[in-house]
């Protein structure tokens, strides 16, 4: 599909009525069930709480579908209280829906040029994963040049100095789906 921003010039009669239809979104933005789909294939439900990364070390204190529960290793906290039993998949969803607000509101109030669905959902997934320090895609999305956009989303791959495979593999799906609106998540 092109993405080149367009310029059009409609019927300049003031008494004419011009219907125009775009596969563009207009603002807000709201993720896509795909989109939703695309990012629990790569969170992967998980009941109990875990806080290994997959990065080679202890994480974060996580569960469901990468909510995370506070910063570092499971210790007892008391924001660990509410899952020590873990959850049910319905719970996850919710956790993630909630856990989605954020990242929305930051592609929407980031992003200044029109996008399709497929490069919104893909921005989303990137952001839900990576919450800090994603500026230098934004400002690259921001300046329109949507093909320099799926090679950027690989500058995002290393995980406390390591490149782990599947950080590899699902930016290079985050940069399949922005650039060719393929939601396919498999890893």
């Amino acid at each position: 599909m092109p993405d080149a921003r367009a310029t059009a010039v409609t019927n300049t009669n003031p008494n004419s009525c011009v219907n125009v239809q775009t596969a563009r979104l207009c603002k807000p933005w709201q993720i896509s069930s795909a989109g939703r789909e695309f990012i629990e294939a790569w969170e992967q439900f998980r009941p109990h709480m875990y806080d290994n990364d997959g990065a080679g070390g202890g994480g974060n204190t996580t569960i469901g579908y990468g909510h995370l529960v506070h910063q570092g290793p499971i210790s007892g906290a008391p924001s660990e209280a509410p899952f020590l039993n873990g959850i049910t998949q319905a719970q996850g969803h919710q956790l993630m829906q909630h856990d989605l607000i954020d990242p929305q509101r930051i592609v929407n109030q980031r992003i200044n040029v029109p996008l399709f669905q497929y490069k919104y959902d893909a921005l989303v997934d990137f952001v839900y994963n990576l919450r800090h320090h994603n500026e230098g895609l934004l400002n690259l999305v921001n300046t329109g040049h949507y093909d320099r956009v799926p090679a950027k989303f690989m500058d995002y791959t290393s995980a406390g100095g390591a490149h782990p495979a599947g950080l590899v593999k699902r930016r290079r799906a985050e940069a399949n789906l922005f650039k060719e609106g393929n939601y396919d998540a498999s890893h």
